[in-house]
Formats: C-alpha cells, sequence, structure tokens
C-alpha cells in the first residue's frame, strides 16, 4: 500500500515539475530569440577601401513572397523579359525564412545569426537598427544618395540617417503596393538617387492568408509584375542596373520560416550596365549584398558572409582582382573578431598562415601586377577564413553541447529507473496504450497536413490549439484504451488503478520530451551567441507545448479512469452477488 502511494505521489510530483520547468524554459527561450542581437555587434570590424563603382545607377526590386517556383510557372511577362535580357539564377537562402531576418541578409550579406536581425519577427516598436554595415551605410559613407521604400518595419532597421528619401507603409495589401509605385516612379527618374530600393509586399501577404492556390495569389503577382514593367521602362539600362530578388517563397499551404525549397529558393534576375546576360547557376542569399557593394563602388560589408558573384559582372582582370583582395581582406577582419569572440580572448588570425598569404596576395597585386595569382590566392583566404569561422563555432558549440548531453543522459536514466522501479503487473497494457496515444497524435498530425516544420504554422499563434486538440485526442483514446483493457483483468482496487493510471501519464509524457530533450542537447536553454538549427528548433516549439498539454491532461486523467474501472468493478460484484443468493434459493415444490 506505501509502495503504491508512493508512487503515485511521485508520478504527480514528477508532472507538475515537468510542466512548470518547461514553461520556464519556454519562456527563456522565447525572450532570448526576441532579445537575440548579431555577437560581433559591439567589434569595431575595420572596413577595407571601396572600389571603383561600375554604375550610376541601382535600383533593388524586392518581391515579398515570390519563391523561384512561382516566379518560373506562373504568367510574369515583365520578369520573364528581364530573364531575357540580363542574367538570372536560383538563390538559396538559410533558414529562419522569416521576412525581418531575410531582410537582414539582404543588407548585410550575413545569415540571421551574425546580421543583428531578428531570427523571428518582432512588432515594428520593438526593433532595433542593424548594427553590421548595411548597403545603405557604405552608400551614404560613400556620399550616394539613397532611397527605401516598403514596409514599416524597415524604418527601425535602417536609419534615418542612412536614407536620403523613404516611404514607408503599414500594410502589405494591393492599396500599399498601389502606392509605393507611384511613389517610387518620381524618385527612380531622378539621377541623383544612386541606391533605390523598393518592395512590392502583396504576393507575401496573399500567400500567407490564401494560399498559393488562391485565385487571388496569381493576380497579385500579375500587379507586381505589371509594376516591374514600370520600373524597368524608367530607367535606362545602358547606364543603370535594375536586380529583381525576393526574400523567401512560401509553401502551397502559405507556410514560412522553415527549410522546405519552395521557401528557400528565390528568384534572382539582374540586368543593365557590366552585366553578363545568361541563365547561371545557383548562388546564396548571402552573396547578394557583396555583389551589390562591388557594383556600386562600395566597400564590402563588414560582416558579409557570401562572394561576389563574379560570373554575371563584366570586369576586367585588375577589377576583378582588386575587389576579390577587398573581399579577402573583410573576411579575415571579420575572422579574427569572431575566433576571438568565441574563444573569450583575442586571437588574431593574421598571425596563422592566412595572414601571411593576405600579405602575400597584397605583395604580387601591389607589386607584381599578377592578377589572376592575386585573385586565386584572395579567394583562397576568403575560402579559409570561412572554414576557420566555421571551426571555431563547431568547437564552442561542441564543448557546450558535451555537458548538456551529460545532463541529458543523466536524467533520462533517473527518469527510467524511476518508471523502472514502480513498475506494476500492468506494465503491457500502459505500455500498448502510450504507443497507441504517440502513433494517433502523429496520424492526425499528418492527416492534418502538417509538415515537420517551422512552415507548418504560417501563425504561430495556431500552434498551442493545434496541440492541444490532437493531445487532448489522443490522450483520451488512449486512455480509454488503457480503461477498456483493465476491465478484462477486473481490478477493483482504486489504488492499484490510480497507480497504472499515473504509470500511462508519465510514460506518455516521457516519450513527448523526447524531442525536447535533443533540442536541450543542441541549443541550451537559451539562444545567447548562436541560433539553434531550425529542425531542433521545430521540435523544441511544438515539443514544449505537447509536453505541457500531456502532463497537464496526465494529472487528471487517472481519476475518471479509476473511477470508473473501480464502478464497474463494484457493478459486477453486486451481480455476481445477486446470482449467488438466486442460486442459493431453495426450489419450491408442489
Amino acid at each position: 500500500m506505501i509502495r503504491k502511494l508512493s508512487a503515485i505521489g511521485l508520478s504527480i510530483l514528477l508532472l507538475a515539475n515537468i510542466i512548470v520547468l518547461v514553461i520556464i524554459w519556454a519562456e527563456m527561450t522565447y525572450l532570448s530569440l526576441q532579445q537575440y542581437r548579431s555577437p560581433i555587434r559591439g567589434i569595431a570590424l575595420e572596413r577595407v577601401e571601396p572600389a571603383p563603382p561600375r554604375t550610376s545607377k541601382m535600383v533593388i526590386v524586392l518581391l515579398s513572397g515570390l519563391g523561384y517556383d512561382s516566379s518560373s510557372t506562373l504568367d510574369l511577362p515583365a520578369l520573364d523579359q528581364l530573364k531575357q535580357a540580363g542574367a538570372s539564377l536560383m538563390i538559396q537562402s538559410a533558414p529562419p525564412t522569416y521576412p525581418q531576418s531575410t531582410w537582414g541578409t539582404l543588407m548585410t550579406g550575413a545569415y540571421a545569426e551574425l546580421n543583428d536581425a531578428p531570427p523571428i519577427d518582432k512588432p515594428v516598436a520593438m526593433l532595433h537598427a542593424l548594427q553590421p554595415d548595411t548597403l545603405f551605410r557604405l552608400a551614404r559613407q560613400n556620399n550616394l544618395q539613397t532611397a527605401l521604400l516598403g514596409r514599416s518595419a524597415w524604418q527601425n532597421l535602417i536609419p534615418r540617417s542612412h536614407l536620403n528619401y523613404s516611404f514607408f507603409i503599414a500594410e502589405g495589401d494591393a492599396e500599399a503596393d498601389e502606392a509605393i509605385i507611384e511613389a517610387a516612379l518620381p524618385i527612380i527618374e531622378q539621377d541623383e538617387i544612386d541606391l533605390v530600393f523598393i518592395q512590392f509586399s502583396q504576393i507575401g501577404t496573399v500567400a500567407t492568408t490564401e494560399g498559393l492556390t488562391s485565385e487571388n495569389y496569381p493576380l497579385a503577382t500579375e500587379r507586381v509584375d505589371r509594376y516591374l514593367a514600370q520600373i524597368s521602362q524608367s530607367l535606362d539600362l545602358s547606364s543603370s542596373v535594375l536586380l529583381v530578388i525576393s526574400d523567401h517563397g512560401h509553401t502551397e499551404a502559405g507556410g514560412y520560416g522553415g527549410v522546405e525549397t519552395e521557401v528557400t529558393q528565390q528568384p534572382f534576375v539582374i540586368v543593365g550596365e557590366n552585366i553578363k546576360p545568361g541563365t547561371y547557376s545557383q548562388a546564396k542569399q548571402i552573396d547578394i549584398a557583396p555583389t551589390v557593394a562591388v557594383i556600386l563602388g562600395l566597400a564590402p560589408p563588414n560582416a558579409a558572409q557570401g562572394r561576389i558573384l563574379f560570373e554575371l559582372l563584366r570586369f576586367s582582370d585588375e577589377d576583378r582582382a582588386l575587389a576579390q583582395l577587398h573581399i579577402a581582406q573583410q573576411r579575415t577582419t571579420l575572422a579574427t573578431a569572431y575566433i576571438s569572440l568565441i574563444n573569450e580572448a583575442y586571437m588574431p588570425i593574421t598571425s596563422t598562415v592566412i595572414g601571411n598569404d593576405l600579405a602575400l596576395a597584397e605583395q604580387i597585386f601591389v607589386e607584381e601586377g599578377n592578377l589572376n595569382g592575386t585573385f586565386e590566392l584572395a579567394s583562397l583566404i576568403q575560402n579559409q577564413a570561412d572554414a576557420e569561422i566555421r571551426t571555431a563555432r563547431n568547437s564552442r558549440l561542441g564543448q557546450e553541447q558535451l555537458l548538456r548531453l551529460l545532463i541529458v543522459t543523466v536524467v533520462i536514466l533517473l527518469w527510467l529507473m524511476v518508471m523502472w522501479r514502480f513498475r506494476g503487473p500492468y506494465t503491457n497494457v500502459v505500455v500498448i496504450a502510450t504507443i497507441i496515444t504517440v502513433l494517433l497524435y502523429y496520424g492526425l498530425y499528418q492527416i492534418q497536413g502538417f509538415s515537420y516544420s517551422l512552415s507548418a504554422f504560417p501563425n504561430l499563434a495556431e500552434l498551442p490549439i493545434e496541440v492541444t486538440r490532437r493531445a487532448a485526442v489522443s490522450m483520451l483514446i488512449g486512455g480509454g484504451v488503457l480503461m477498456l483493457s483493465l476491465l478484462f483483468y477486473d481490478e477493483g482496487d482504486w489504488i492499484t488503478l490510480l497507480g497504472i493510471g499515473y504509470g500511462f501519464s508519465v510514460l506518455v509524457t516521457f516519450v513527448f520530451a523526447i524531442p525536447l530533450f535533443w533540442a536541450f542537447w543542441q541549443n541550451g536553454m537559451a539562444s545567447v551567441w548562436f541560433l539553434p538549427d531550425p529542425v531542433s528548433a521545430f521540435w523544441q516549439i511544438t515539443g514544449v507545448f505537447e509536453v505541457v498539454v500531456v502532463a497537464t491532461i496526465g494529472l487528471l486523467l487517472p481519476w475518471p479512469i479509476m473511477s470508473l474501472n473501480v464502478f464497474i468493478s463494484l457493478v459486477r460484484q453486486r451481480l455476481d452477488e445477486s446470482d449467488r443468493r438466486a442460486n442459493r434459493l431453495p426450489t419450491l415444490r408442489l
């Protein structure tokens, strides 16, 4: 009796503590993502000298929400005409593929971990200016005139001092895009404006709210394509450059943020002065900012992690070598700062082989005029610096993960020991009911058409509701299976029945907590200097809600299971007693 009561009490305490701990962890993770800043934001990164400009004007058009497949299959005559006249390729982005994060990548040439943009979208009032170099900051420092027209979030990401002209609008519908094109055309026609950035948002808005199969989706793309035609007709492409890009695509249901190819692949079309027409192999989203910078004659953004798309550009050998040398210098400076940060001590990368190679590249460029040698050596330096950054990151992350792995292992072993210590005579029934519960939960997830990605939920506010609904149905059916199975054993002891119910609750909670153990091992309690990979982030987000809901239901479910079994057992006893009394009555003889 005492052992059974101890097991019940321990189960209740365990489930209650799990709920509290998981909620605290979820809050810490969410706040850390909301407050996440680039770890290099406070480091003064030395800038290299800018190269001569290759065009007098550049217009960048951001078609927010247009994926590569949609850009290729939909009827977009203006975009198709630009593809034929200029250079086109597919851009590969990296999750998290939320708008504000990808905008930071487009502006800085750095992934979400370093670009200082929010990894998950925040309200406009909570946004801060990007600290690493942006194209607009570099342009203004080089005395270029700039203009930015788009969503209102830009006004906090890009300081007003970096813009000569701006036009922001809160909405992202067709009327908002109409207002943007009306404001943009007069600015484009002004010769003194060197860099113009125009964002159209209705494609993404329709995709998110209605999905790609909506009849309004192709209508939205057609309207934006007409705006694109107006912009291209307003430009003299013999002395200017027009670049058409996107931030992210959407799943068929309208989701984004995850790793699906339809989300992470976008179009890239560039046409104009010193651009070589053709169709090229894919590039990365981080390559856009360094390429735009070299076209405008700007220094590479100091946090850039991409390369210059030389294959698209008509550059002399000297210009190409000089631009690549500048990228090598920028990447060496970034690597020094980042590796020093990771190791919590200043570690100048210039004292290594990379630094020696950089000095040699500068020497053969200046003294020997060996342009091809300079380019090849500078490219090697860039790749080596990138490899050093990855190695430093993975080394520190691996050290932290090792400690967390030990913690996870101990917790899992203790949990398993407790469940084994208090196992009962009906363990097989509990295991079968648990398997049915888990399979039913994920079966419902599949039936509803969700993918195992952040893109599965265009609106994260719907996630708790979906999880609660599926978990409640699964737990009730699993509990019903357990209750019906126990009826065959005719168990009438309420303490035993209550212990079986809590054993079921603890085991189900343990199974749903397995992804959380993995996520904790990978990511820790909060995001401080690195961002979690999108796969583990998805399982962590969904796992938090699953465990809280399952554990909460698990605290209550054993009681009705026990009560119904006890009631039915009592009814059976009464019926049996009635039958026995009936059998003992004497037979009347006439």
